[in-house]
């Protein structure tokens, strides 16, 4: 079927709310970078509502042409929350240039690393700590007692990934160049290398970017 009328002067009102929204949300999320303390790279920019929380002035590192949506009309894939990034402790977020993510959260109380052409798909979480201690006793403590007991290992995530919408990737994994995570997939610690593809809860190494499987391996 043909687009009538209706569709083309929707289409073109989608247009402009989505570009409003963007110049509105941008200007708000680099003031409120640039108020804490982080450097803002060259291009960046964002929908919807964004919150960034630095622990630390300059424990958030943004590259060139970072995209952070969290309007759903820049998305439609289902976006079920605002873009969180927050740093705890002595954490750090990096992320590089022309990377971008749809509604992510994103907490680091050790290190976060994300490389350059990065793309998450919606609501992505990726954590480097397990926000409470594991042990039910230490739990009972308060909130800055129990900071000391928690278990924290760096994340590094390679250039040109694909995390597939809803994956969560935790603390203590390596995500090699160019590999692929499939969506609703849990990424536990461990080394996963270049060009293959992840999936799973607990996630696995299921196949090469050649088509190659390697189920069971």
């Amino acid at each position: 079927m043909q687009r009538t009328w209706r569709n083309w002067i929707y289409s073109a009102w989608d247009v402009l709310w989505i570009s409003t929204g963007r110049l509105c949300s941008t200007a708000i999320s680099r003031f409120s970078l640039w108020f804490q303390g982080a450097p803002c790279g060259k291009g960046f920019q964002t929908t919807g509502n964004c919150s960034f929380k630095l622990r630390r002035e300059g424990s958030i590192v943004l590259g060139q042409r970072v995209s952070l949506l969290g309007g759903w009309r820049s998305n439609r894939a289902g976006l079920t929350n605002p873009v969180l990034v927050e740093t705890l402790g002595e954490g750090v977020i990096r992320i590089g240039d022309d990377s971008g993510g749809s509604a992510v959260v994103i907490s680091s109380r050790s290190e976060i690393t994300i490389g350059k052409h990065v793309c998450l798909g919606a609501n992505v979480r990726i954590y480097d700590h397990d926000f409470h201690p594991l042990d039910s006793g230490k739990r009972c403590l308060s909130r800055n007692e129990q900071a000391v007991h928690v278990r924290s290992e760096p994340v590094s995530i390679g250039d040109d990934v694909f995390v597939g919408a809803n994956a969560i990737i935790l603390k203590g994994v390596t995500i090699g160049d160019r590999s692929i995570v499939a969506a609703g997939s849990v990424v536990c610690r461990g080394n996963y290398p270049a060009d293959c593809v992840v999936a799973g809860n607990p996630a696995a190494v299921v196949g090469r970017k050649g088509g190659e499987s390697v189920r069971g391996s």
